[in-house]
Formats: structure tokens, C-alpha cells, sequence
């Protein structure tokens, strides 16, 4: 606290450290230490550990896709269809396909898979 000349206290706010700086200083010194080392197998295991974490959403997708699919389909039959319920379930096929790279044929179009290489065309 300071007092002026009309003995009015003044409150200074103290000065809070800045984490966003505090923050690239580590990040910085992460790279700047680790990443000459460890930084091809670094990008390897961060790669696996997103593709695991990708395949498993993809196989939840794909699993709750197939079964709103043929609830869907039973519901055609006996109760009353709903085609938000089965564009739902026809996007959480394709997401999962997408996620997993696995292919199917979803009413003759091909969804998911992998894509052949840039070059390796057959007309």
C-alpha cells in the first residue's frame, strides 16, 4: 500500500508471472533438448498412440452404427421409420470407416478403405 498527498491509500496489484510465456519457455526447452535425441521415434509413438486412440472411436462408430442400422431396418417392418435415425446411423458407418480404414459396401457404394496411392491408377 502507498499513500499520495491527500492520504488517500492507493492498492497496487501485484504482478501475477505470465504463465503463457512461462509455458513456450518449456515447450521450447523441450524441443531444444529432447527432440534432437528422440525425435524420430518421438513421431513414430505419438503417431501410434493417435492411431490407436483413432481405431478404437472408429470400431465404437462402427458398432454403434451397425446396430442403429438394423434397428433401422427392423423398424421399416413394424414400427414407424424415422430417416434421421437411419442418416444417423449411416454417418456413424461412414465415420467409423473413415476412422478404422476398414471397407464396405453400404447399398452398393463403397465406403471407408484405403485410398491407392497418387500414380497407381488403373482406367
Amino acid at each position: 500500500m502507498a499513500k499520495n498527498k491527500n492520504d488517500i491509500y492507493i492498492l497496487r496489484k501485484h504482478r501475477k508471472p505470465n504463465r503463457t510465456f512461462l509455458m513456450f519457455l518449456g515447450i521450447l526447452g523441450f524441443v531444444a533438448i529432447v527432440v534432437p535425441f528422440f525425435g524420430s521415434n518421438l513421431r513414430y509413438m505419438t503417431g501410434t498412440f493417435f492411431k490407436t486412440i483413432f481405431v478404437n472411436v472408429g470400431q465404437i462408430c462402427l458398432t454403434i452404427g451397425g446396430a442403429l442400422f438394423v434397428i433401422n431396418l427392423l423398424k421399416i417392418f413394424f414400427r414407424k421409420f424415422s430417416v434421421k435415425s437411419m442418416m444417423f446411423s449411416c454417418f456413424l458407418l461412414w465415420v467409423g470407416a473413415f476412422l478404422t480404414g476398414i471397407p464396405f459396401e453400404l447399398l452398393g457404394i463403397a465406403i471407408g478403405g484405403t485410398q491407392p496411392p497418387q500414380g497407381y491408377h488403373y482406367y
